[in-house]
């Protein structure tokens, strides 16, 4: 008997087709089990360094001081980074960070760690709802394939890796776009209260996390979908009123009571100048032209951008079947609305990401892509060059801010360097499955390379770590009030306390002078103003410690000059 056969022999030769239960079990268990494998690879994957990774500047050291702060006050509506409104963002990421902390049993006193791992949460799901939605335009394997792709890229090894709203965000996104996947693949287009359910959960919880970004992507896929198929079946069959309804219910509360404590000042920050800034100028130094988000991605998305433009050609060929059709409605709308916003970031075009992996997949289940194709060679081949360039390259950036090379680094670069050779030999050759898996190996050599490797050795670029070790090893007492000069970076405050004084050389003389137990961080450069508000002050006028590490933010080398007393 064949065991992969549907059918079995009975006692007289005749076919018993096995219940309906059993096929429906086997389906379930290889769901299952493809769900649990890319769990596991996943977690290998962007775990590690998790960590060891020291805070980040500057969005990572807001969002994950101001989560701190809820747990420090007890006030979960009104957002705060010490006594500065944090308007910018709506409440949804401090709320899941803080609860995460409060959750972990550590509360207020909870690790850097722990903030991050919602980020680490929603890398995961994203990558599981990117098997679903690959498993239901294709099959299990395109699911596998986009699932594997997607948890092997750079950018999202980055997003999972630290405190902030993308990778939760992206879990939105895609949770919504697989209720879509699903209400678009069923002809009936009837209505389903568990598919619709999260549907409108994802867009009620993506507005608390980041406004209208969720919205604004499902929106686009179901305008786009609608207008191919001059109908509003897929709309209607999501139960829009009720649905609605219960977006609202879960984001309106805390709009209301943001905007009533704020008097107003949430929406005006937020929409005003944030969103809409955003849109019409480069907010903060990020200003790009048309274009450089795609240029960008061949860069962050890899090793799936290797195989993205045949993909894409491949895709504009067969764009009128219904699965690819479904993924370009998903990702060109948004991505042009991003390439329009004058401020660009590599994480904006992050939730169009899994769409490529999917495409990817289904093509590669197909035949679709692969070595009959012309460009296959050459594509592959830049997975080689990628890990070699990427790896020593990491080695290349440590060795200039150090000053010396780090030995692990470099052989982990030869490590992942082979790896890469490895995968684009084997996809050349055509072996996928082994060269997809010496791809992800290739990735995920890389992530350990720089986030458990060198980046976490490189103390040049931490040096506010550096700081809070400097005072915990010259500190007097247990709680110094502690004021800095010159050096005003957002992750200063969780390392050095929520009460720091960020301030000016006056200042700082004013609070070292005035309290028993004082620690003063100053600028080399302010030394002379420091002292010389100090007066006549009982003080050591020489600093405890000196301190020399680089601005993450620009990279500028100083020198932190510690006064401790008593």
């Amino acid at each position: 008997m064949d065991n992969e056969s549907d059918q079995g022999t009975g006692e007289d030769g005749a076919s018993v087709t096995p219940p309906a239960s059993r096929k429906g079990w086997e389906f379930a268990r290889s769901h299952l089990v493809n769900l649990l494998v890319l769990t596991f690879v996943t977690l290998a994957l962007l775990a590690p360094g998790i960590s060891s990774l020291p805070l980040t500047d500057r969005d990572e050291a807001l969002y994950v001081q101001a989560s701190h702060q809820m747990l420090e006050t007890g006030d979960w509506v009104d957002i705060r980074f010490q006594e500065e409104p944090r308007y910018k963002k709506p409440v949804g990421i401090y709320w899941i960070q803080a609860a995460t902390a409060e959750l972990s049993g550590y509360a207020a006193d909870a690790p850097l760690w722990v903030y991050r791992l919602p980020s680490l949460i929603g890398a995961v799901l994203m990558v599981l709802f990117t098997y679903g939605i690959g498993a239901t335009l294709g099959t299990t394997r395109a699911g596998l394939f986009a699932g594997l792709l997607s948890a092997s890229t750079m950018l999202i090894g980055f997003e999972a890796r630290i405190a902030k709203t993308d990778a939760m965000l992206c879990a939105t996104v895609l949770a919504a776009e697989f209720a879509l996947a699903r209400a678009y693949v069923d002809q009936a287009r009837a209505r389903s209260f568990p598919r619709n359910a999260l549907f409108w959960t994802a867009m009620g919880i993506g507005v608390l996390i980041k406004g209208p970004i969720t919205p604004l992507v499902a929106g686009l896929t179901i305008l786009a979908v609608s207008a191919k198929e001059r109908s509003t079946t897929l709309w209607r069959s999501l139960s829009p009123l009720k649905g609605i309804v219960w977006m609202l219910l879960l984001a309106l509360p805390w709009l209301i009571a943001i905007g009533w404590i704020s008097g107003g000042a949430f929406f005006t920050q937020a929409v005003g100048r944030d969103m809409l800034g955003k849109v019409a100028s480069g907010q903060e130094s990020h200003g790009a032209p048309p274009g450089v988000h795609l240029l960008v991605a061949l860069g962050t998305f890899w090793p799936l951008s290797v195989l993205a433009p045949l993909a894409v050609v491949q895709a504009w060929k067969t764009r009128r079947e219904p699965a690819i059709f479904f993924l370009i409605a998903w990702a060109l709308p948004g991505w042009i609305v991003f390439e329009a916003v004058a401020t660009k970031l590599p994480n904006y075009v992050l939730p169009f990401m899994p769409a490529l992996a999917v495409l990817i997949g289904l093509l590669l289940d197909g035949g679709g892509l692969g070595v009959v194709r012309r460009g296959w060679r050459v594509s592959v081949a830049f997975i080689a060059a990628g890990s070699l360039l990427v790896g020593f390259g990491l080695n290349v950036a440590f060795l200039i801010y150090q000053g010396y090379a780090s030995w692990q680094g470099l052989v982990g670069a030869v490590v992942v360097a082979g790896l890469g050779f490895m995968a684009s030999r084997l996809l050349a050759s055509g072996r996928l499955g082994a060269g997809l898996a010496a791809t992800i190996a290739a990735s995920g050599g890389l992530m350990l390379l720089g986030y458990v490797i060198l980046l976490p050795a490189a103390r040049q670029i931490w040096l506010s770590d550096d700081l809070a070790d400097a005072v915990a090893a010259t500190r007097q007492c247990d709680a110094p009030a502690i004021s800095i000069v010159g050096y005003g970076e957002p992750s200063t405050v969780f390392r050095l306390g929520t009460g720091i004084l960020r301030t000016g050389a006056s200042g700082a003389a004013e609070s070292f002078r005035t309290h028993e137990c004082a620690v003063a961080i100053v600028a080399e450069e302010a030394k002379g103003e420091f002292l010389t508000a100090l007066g006549d002050a009982e003080v050591a006028p020489e600093p405890a410690a000196t301190i020399m590490g680089r601005n993450l933010n620009g990279m500028k080398l100083r020198t932190m000059l510690l006064f401790s007393k008593p």
